[in-house]
């Protein structure tokens, strides 16, 4: 059980970030915890995570408890077009029968700009409110693994290698001259400068990681780590991501990135 403390603290975390968002201009929304489903309507997306979703039927309708803000806002938005283009929530997220409380906005149809302003304001809540800063910084691409790997390489198996950082099995099937061993091979924190000599610097996969890395220097944040294992956790994600661990509290990070489905989009969120 959180104590008194502890929860009042949070609470004025969560109060404080709300008050920071709609000076910024953001719109503030308030979604329910329990989201109303038909079976007709689930998309392959929501499917696969029902594994980790608390749900349950009553009278043939399907509820299921709040386990992600980016897809439910983006779920709502697609049927009912928002006239504001950035929102910013908090409330409870609950995966894998835990219950957190996440701290987040959207902004629909961002330019490259807009991305970074919204990060700026993140981050100057984390300095501000939580009195904290950003350490180091995890940067990936969804779609640099399609760079990375002909078509006929991305099976299952060789993904399930690159999850594991199995350089020796890789080097097997794939060569030690491959790139994805070339990469595993090297430093995550050098592995971008490596990237834009394996691969030409004017592909958009590869502009988009170094304008995020520039970015992030740019604010004064120098540790950053390139990360090429993972898979999108929705289809809708096809775009840059970030996990900034925080210096003090290294327990939080605020994460984030771009996705387009039925909506374009960047978000970040941050569990207190």
């Amino acid at each position: 059980m959180t104590n008194a403390t502890t929860l009042i603290r949070n609470k004025e975390k969560e109060l404080a970030f709300l008050k920071h968002f709609e000076q910024a201009d953001y719109q503030l929304v308030d979604f329910s915890f329990i989201e109303s489903l038909t079976w007709p309507t689930l998309t392959q997306d929501d499917l696969q995570q029902m594994t980790e979703r608390s749900f349950w039927q009553h009278n043939h309708q399907i509820f299921a408890l709040r386990n992600d803000f980016t897809d439910q806002l983006l779920r709502y938005y697609s049927n009912y077009p928002s006239p504001n283009n950035k929102v910013a929530y908090s409330g409870p997220i609950i995966r894998d029968n835990i219950v957190n409380t996440q701290l987040g906005i959207e902004h629909y149809n961002p330019t490259i700009n807009d991305m970074q302003n919204d990060f700026i304001t993140f981050y100057d809540f984390i300095k501000s409110t939580l009195q904290d800063d950003i350490e180091f910084v995890i940067l990936g691409h969804y779609q640099l693994i399609d760079l990375l790997l002909a078509d006929k390489e991305q099976n299952a198996q060789i993904l399930k290698l690159i999850q594991e950082r199995n350089i020796s099995e890789l080097s097997q099937q794939l060569g030690t001259a491959h790139p994805i061993v070339q990469l595993l091979m090297t430093k995550t924190t050098d592995q971008l400068k490596l990237l834009t000599q394996l691969y030409t610097v004017d592909h958009s996969t590869i502009q988009a990681l170094t304008r995020w890395e520039q970015f992030f220097k740019s604010l004064g944040v120098t540790d950053i780590h390139l990360d090429i294992t993972p898979q999108p956790p929705r289809s809708y994600y096809k775009g840059a991501f970030m996990t900034c661990t925080l210096q003090h509290n290294k327990a939080q990070q605020l994460t984030g990135g771009y996705y387009t489905g039925e909506l374009e989009g960047f978000g970040l969120g941050f569990i207190l």
